[in-house]
């Protein structure tokens, strides 16, 4: 829905980026919910903790890639962004074929990539459905530190991929 919110032609300009930055804070706002039920609940099982993230991940792309097409992102971001992505999924598939490791927890630089992201694309939309100078100077300040982390967060996966591999098969967990 929100690739078509951001995508569609026919809803005028300022008011279909209000939507869809109605609908990016109220999927914010019924994901920390779930995470804060389930915590609260003691109800998160192994499933839940790969299908969340991987649900906040399709999101999170979705974004990118509606706003790259609806050019309001530069491409490079985009890029960025996404080939950091496929480098970590071909990198935790090679270290699992030939290492076996099967755990693969998020670095504290990948957590604060993520977050530049987040506000990155929450900034973008509000920039976009108000267009005030103060919205467009947060804007560029929130793309340069996501490329930064994204790009800082890329080569520590990388290094740490790096580094599992060099391990003892016979001593990963």
């Amino acid at each position: 829905m929100i690739a078509w919110v951001l995508l569609e032609p026919r809803i005028p300009g300022a008011p279909r980026f209000g939507y869809a930055l109605a609908i990016v804070f109220l999927a914010g706002i019924s994901d920390w919910l779930d995470g804060f039920a389930a915590r609260r609940l003691k109800s998160s099982g192994s499933i839940g903790a790969i299908l969340d993230p991987l649900a906040d991940k399709v999101l999170l792309i979705t974004l990118f890639m509606s706003l790259g097409l609806a050019h309001l992102i530069p491409m490079w971001i985009l890029f960025l962004v996404i080939g950091r992505d496929l480098v970590i999924v071909f990198g935790a598939l090679l270290v699992r074929v030939f290492r076996n490791v099967r755990k693969f927890a998020p670095s504290e630089v990948g957590k604060v990539s993520t977050f530049f992201q987040i506000v990155l694309v929450l900034l973008v939309l509000l920039y976009a459905a108000l267009p005030f100078a103060v919205f467009l100077w947060l804007k560029y300040t929130a793309l340069a530190l996501c490329a930064f982390f994204t790009a800082l967060s890329g080569f520590d996966y990388v290094r740490l991929g790096v580094k599992m591999a060099r391990r003892d098969p016979s001593v990963l967990p």
